[in-house]
């Protein structure tokens, strides 16, 4: 967000637990993370990082992703290490293709725009070892 430049005002976060949702909602719909559970609506975007770490949060993150983007228009960008640093990441492009998303992937993302976006900083970052690749998953709900 902060790279695009877009107001604060046109974005909110929200929270899911990601084992919650079923995977089967072509219209859109994701269940939040309050202890009521409730129903919300799709939304146009999901922007997600390093939320998979075993096979099964693989399942779990591709359904959330299904049930929260509209259909035709929604879009996730999902950025994770890569499977020699987090279980189940190697799984999540299938298990999106599965539940009916799109995806396209772009392996070591450090490769992009000449290195600008990741820096040197990455290094401080909580989680990151020397060595770890990153790869983006650009989905669509179609």
């Amino acid at each position: 967000i902060a790279l695009n430049a877009i107001s604060p005002s046109a974005t909110t976060t929200e929270k899911l637990d990601f084992y919650q949702q079923t995977g089967s909602n072509y219209s859109g719909g994701w269940i939040d993370g309050t202890t009521n559970g409730e129903v919300q609506e799709p939304v146009d975007v999901v922007l997600a990082a390093d939320m998979i770490c075993q096979p099964a949060d693989a399942v779990a993150a591709a359904n959330s992703i299904y049930d929260a983007l509209k259909p035709s228009i929604g879009r996730a960008y999902v950025v994770c290490a890569d499977s020699k640093h987090r279980f189940g990441v190697d799984r999540f492009e299938r298990e999106c293709r599965r539940v009916g998303l799109h995806v396209e992937t772009q392996r070591d993302i450090a490769k992009l725009y000449n290195g600008r976006l990741v820096d040197e900083n990455i290094h401080k970052t909580t989680g990151y070892v020397n060595g770890m690749d990153l790869t983006m998953f650009t989905i669509q709900k179609r």
